[in-house]
């Protein structure tokens, strides 16, 4: 009986195949319409490491009049020149938003409904507590748009979408603190919401708390490792230094007088700094930016 049933479907599967060839069958010619969304790294970002590359990504799918249509999510892939998402759609126009790393855990998002929801209406985000403060590390995210494509029902599309890192880390690192006293370090700044073209979008300031590193429990170092949102040469995004009973001791323009006290640093292309401060009392003294001395003790 079995060996008849493999007869039966060698025999359906030849005529298939001879059919194809012989009568051309629409079921038969390879479906190339539609459209294929590809993704591009800025360059020189290396997508091999965990480090700068993702692993999710969530697109956002608007009418040519900004209109949303529907969200497609896709995990568990790595994201690179050769990943590939296939849209289900094979006419109309179409513009793209997409959050690449988009992780709900950190991150929110407006409620888009279809048909309804205008592209100007649609945000993304930062979750915070509800004193403002960042206790969760924003994760890894990139943004990318592209602009309103017609799909032709003849031929398969495929549109490129340069993705642009949205997150930071920095690392602030305080020598000569007095190891008798508890201190934290802070980051504030008003960049946790942005609109569809990731452009910032009101909020209220949101304090980034960090994860702390003593070398040793009588060294007078304290290192902060910080994950923040984006940075801009016009914003005023403070660095804080405070005490147990939260009296500042510190408290210093993070961009204006530290990361762009560096030539060498462009924070369009560049997300990874090392901030790092010599104290006499509370007083700097000694002032490393990327390893870049902005300001020395002679100078004092």
């Amino acid at each position: 009986m079995k060996a008849y049933l493999k007869w039966i479907v060698l025999i359906t599967w030849s005529f298939t195949m001879t059919s194809c060839i012989k009568e051309n069958l629409p079921e038969c010619i390879p479906d190339n319409t539609g459209i294929v969304l590809k993704f591009r790294y800025p360059t020189g970002t290396n997508t091999q490491s965990n480090k700068n590359g993702v692993d999710r990504l969530s697109v956002f799918i608007f009418d040519d009049k900004g209109i949303f249509v529907s969200q497609i999510n896709d995990s568990l892939i790595w994201i690179d020149d050769n990943y590939e998402l296939e849209l289900p759609y094979k006419q109309g126009s179409y513009q793209f938003v997409t959050w690449a790393g988009y992780n709900e855990a950190t991150y929110g998002i407006t409620t888009c409904i279809p048909g309804q929801t205008h592209i100007e209406d649609f945000f993304l985000f930062l979750k915070r507590d509800t004193d403002n403060r960042v206790t969760d590390q924003p994760k890894l995210l990139y943004h990318g748009i592209h602009e309103t494509v017609a799909l032709d029902e003849h031929e398969k599309m495929i549109a490129w979408i340069n993705l642009k890192q949205i997150t930071n880390h920095i690392r602030v690192i305080a020598h000569n603190l007095d190891k008798d006293i508890s201190h934290n370090i802070y980051i504030e700044d008003n960049n946790g919401k942005y609109g569809y073209s990731s452009l910032f979008a009101h909020d209220d300031p949101i304090l980034y708390i960090p994860v702390y590193m003593r070398v040793a429990k009588e060294s007078n170092t304290l290192t902060a490792d910080f994950n923040v949102m984006k940075l801009d040469k016009n914003r005023i995004p403070r660095l804080q230094i405070v005490d147990e009973t939260n009296t500042v001791y510190y408290d210093e323009n993070l961009i204006g007088e530290l990361l762009g006290k560096n030539p060498n640093i462009n924070l369009e292309n560049e997300h990874d700094f090392t901030i790092e401060i010599s104290f006499n009392g509370y007083s700097p003294i000694d002032i490393k930016i990327n390893g870049w001395d902005i300001k020395e003790s002679d100078e004092m």
